[in-house]
């Protein structure tokens, strides 16, 4: 009777020695393999702005460019037209400060203040999805552009560029 119960406590702590390896090999391997928890990834809802859909395409390359040539911080910029008519921007940030460089750069004297003034003309933003853990000050500085925002933090994942 003793002996059956030996084993399984000698297999229990077996398994759970086993767990804690996984756990800590996978971690490092995801860190190994460019994991970066800093990443912020906004999903931006809009509908256009008045605009024919030529006009928004046209607009949408002209943007995604002009973000890529001024926000090297910046991993993707992407414009996406759903089957409700809505244009979604899926934007990839390598961290917080990235993501603040992008509001720097739209903001009242940024280098892309006027562009940003078109992006308003072109699309009416309804909701910007915050995927991440944002810095504080990434938080207030959204915050204080007035937008509906939604934070949503990370629980796990990967990242590949």
């Amino acid at each position: 009777m003793i002996f059956p119960l030996i084993h399984r406590i000698v297999f229990m702590n077996l398994i759970a020695a086993l767990f804690l390896l996984f756990a800590v090999n996978a971690s490092t391997f995801a860190a190994s393999n460019g994991f970066n928890p800093n990443e912020i990834t906004y999903v931006v809802t809009m509908s256009a702005n008045e605009k024919t859909t030529s006009q928004i395409d046209d607009f949408s390359a002209f943007y995604q460019v002009l973000v890529e040539g001024n926000e090297p911080g910046t991993l993707a910029w992407q414009f996406y037209r759903g089957s409700d008519e809505k244009i979604y921007v899926i934007e990839r940030y390598s961290d917080s400060d990235a993501a603040l460089q992008h509001i720097a750069n739209i903001s009242p004297g940024g280098i892309q203040e006027k562009e940003f003034g078109d992006f308003s003309d072109h699309f009416v933003i309804e909701n910007i999805a915050i995927h991440g853990t944002p810095s504080s000050k990434l938080v207030e500085g959204l915050e204080a552009v007035g937008l509906p925002l939604e934070f949503r933090s990370t629980i796990s994942g990967y990242s590949r560029n």
